[in-house]
């Protein structure tokens, strides 16, 4: 079969299984399987894959029509220029996500040697992505769950990051001394009674990363409630919410006397706080 083919045939089965986004998972499995790249698979629509590739593609698309993500499949997501090491133990880092850091890059001078916390660290995406762009940074990375600091490790130990970015197991705050220049979270913030009607890709990652209790807000409230008190002056609070949530946040923060904006994503759903302590 060719590839014009193959994309065909598996495409229609993802369809049928109803599977997030058909055709592109079907061509981001032929490339992975391939070991080349989307674009060439799209330009080589007469290429014949072997016997062994084909079996293969065959597992591949097989594990998606279960509802698989493809990030657990491939086993890593594209985030901020990194292959980021992903496993069922994490959440699969999101575009959205991408953009938040995009947003507080732009805060900070990429040569001072700033302290930043990424609190919700999962697979380390954020801090990792920081890291790389903040040479001088050092970043303490935490989460609750042992098993997503494992895989946050692996990120660590891929790109080369011992010196710069720090695990620590902690419940929110419980764990976590010293103060920083910013605090950035993708913090679990789906409300409970939504997330059992999200897709089953979706369904398929931890829901310790997705529940964010009856309001999606139960981590939100104690991770900003206690953030001015480990913030340096002029740090920043950049936090990545629900559809929904940012503006009712960023009013409370205003409360506390602090200073917040709401910021769109890039379908232009208010999806980020970003606040500094007045």
């Amino acid at each position: 079969m060719t590839i014009t083919q193959l994309l065909s045939s598996a495409t229609q089965r993802l369809t049928a299984a109803g599977s997030d986004e058909p055709q592109a998972n079907a061509e981001w499995l032929l490339a992975c399987t391939l070991g080349v790249t989307r674009t060439w698979i799209l330009s080589h629509p007469d290429y014949t894959p072997t016997q062994e590739e084909l079996a293969l593609y065959e597992k591949y698309i097989t594990r998606k029509a279960t509802g698989e993500p493809l990030s657990h499949i491939v086993g890593y997501q594209p985030f901020g220029g990194l292959d980021i090491l992903v496993s069922p133990d994490v959440l699969t880092p999101r575009p959205e996500t991408e953009e938040l850091v995009d947003l507080v890059s732009a805060l900070y001078d990429q040569k001072q040697p700033y302290a930043f916390l990424d609190m919700c660290t999962g697979s380390g995406c954020i801090a990792c992505a920081l890291a790389k762009r903040f040479s001088h940074a050092q970043i303490l990375a935490v989460d609750v769950s042992e098993k997503a600091l494992f895989v946050a490790q692996k990120n660590i130990k891929k790109f080369r990051l011992y010196e710069q970015v720090h695990l620590l197991q902690s419940n929110l705050w419980e764990g976590v001394t010293g103060t920083f220049d910013l605090i950035i979270s993708n913090p679990p913030y789906i409300p409970s009674s939504i997330v059992d009607t999200l897709t089953k890709e979706v369904l398929r990652e931890p829901r310790l990363a997705l529940d964010g209790g009856a309001d999606g807000l139960d981590v939100v409230r104690p991770l900003c409630s206690a953030a001015g008190d480990y913030l340096n002056p002029g740090g920043w609070l950049a936090l990545e919410l629900c559809k929904g949530q940012a503006a009712a946040v960023a009013r409370g923060l205003c409360e506390f006397g602090w200073k917040a904006d709401v910021k769109k994503d890039i379908v232009g759903i208010e999806r980020f706080v970003l606040a500094q302590k007045i």
